[in-house]
């Protein structure tokens, strides 16, 4: 069975492989979470306010009691080849995302979103932009369908997964990471990165060995995996393509800081060039 079928538990943290593919069912206790009184009681304020930012975030979240259940998403393929694996960490997952199923799905229907079509194609990583014609439904489902079956051109099997698996939308006040941090607390974010950190090393230990690379598009995701004597992140180091390293304990596994998504063309060519100076032959896309 596969290891992800199974469920993973912790005192604070949850999570197993959902029927759906793409995705993860998550819960998070929320009496370790917050040790004491006020941390809950400062949660429980904010929480309506956060789940009425965005429709889509009650399609995602449920809260029962002192557990907080939800979806977060997470591709990787179980079909292996000749082909070196490529471990892309993100940030946390967007909800709208999530309720469209596959990661980085756009909001104008018939449209790619910037990751597929400017990001990871011009860096020569992965191609599956679509012609005009497909909804963004159906983009998603072949989109999903072609990463599990590796269906796709050389030169890597390419695995997708979050840093910070709670979602939130991807704009406004209740957006990105910083949107998670607002809503459970600095402290309470801290307590959860231990488990998280264990979650994507379970992926990279699986995906990757015995060889591949990681990549993070996300600064705390940089600074969770990289090893004590490789560089703390800054954007000026992702952008000038400085932060390169090994995976913290597992030091022969390259690992990559590049900007964030939202900088597309930044990341796009930086993404390029750590690859192409690490030895990887990159095809013009």
């Amino acid at each position: 069975m596969d290891p992800l079928m199974k469920k993973k538990r912790d005192a604070l943290f949850t999570y197993r492989q959902s029927k759906y593919p793409a995705h993860l069912d998550c819960e998070i206790n929320l009496l370790e979470l917050f040790p004491n009184k006020g941390e809950r009681q400062k949660f429980d304020s904010k929480y309506d306010s956060f789940l009425d930012s965005n429709i889509d975030n009650c399609c995602v979240y449920e809260l029962k009691q002192d557990s907080l259940c939800y979806t977060t998403e997470q591709v990787i393929p179980a079909k292996t080849d000749k082909r070196p694996p490529l471990l892309l960490i993100l940030g946390n997952p967007a909800t709208h995302s999530i309720r469209n199923g596959m990661f980085f799905s756009s909001k104008d229907d018939g449209k790619d979103n910037r990751f597929w079509k400017y990001l990871l194609k011009p860096a020569g990583v992965l191609d599956l932009v679509f012609t005009e014609g497909l909804s963004t439904k159906d983009r998603n489902k072949l989109r999903l369908e072609r990463m599990l079956a590796v269906d796709y051109d050389p030169p890597f099997r390419i695995g997708l997964c979050v840093y910070w698996s709670m979602p939130s939308s991807a704009g406004g006040p209740w957006s990105g990471v910083a949107g998670i941090r607002r809503l459970i607390g600095k402290r309470a974010l801290g307590r959860l990165e231990r488990v998280e950190r264990e979650r994507v090393m379970e992926v990279i230990m699986r995906f990757l060995e015995p060889g591949g690379s990681v990549v993070t598009f996300q600064k705390d995701a940089w600074n969770g995996l990289r090893s004590f004597n490789d560089p703390e992140y800054s954007i000026e180091l992702a952008k000038a393509g400085k932060l390169r390293g090994t995976v913290n304990g597992l030091p022969h596994i390259p690992l990559f800081g590049v900007p964030p998504t939202r900088l597309v063309g930044p990341a796009s060519k930086i993404l390029r060039h750590v690859l192409t100076e690490e030895g990887y032959k990159l095809p013009m896309m």
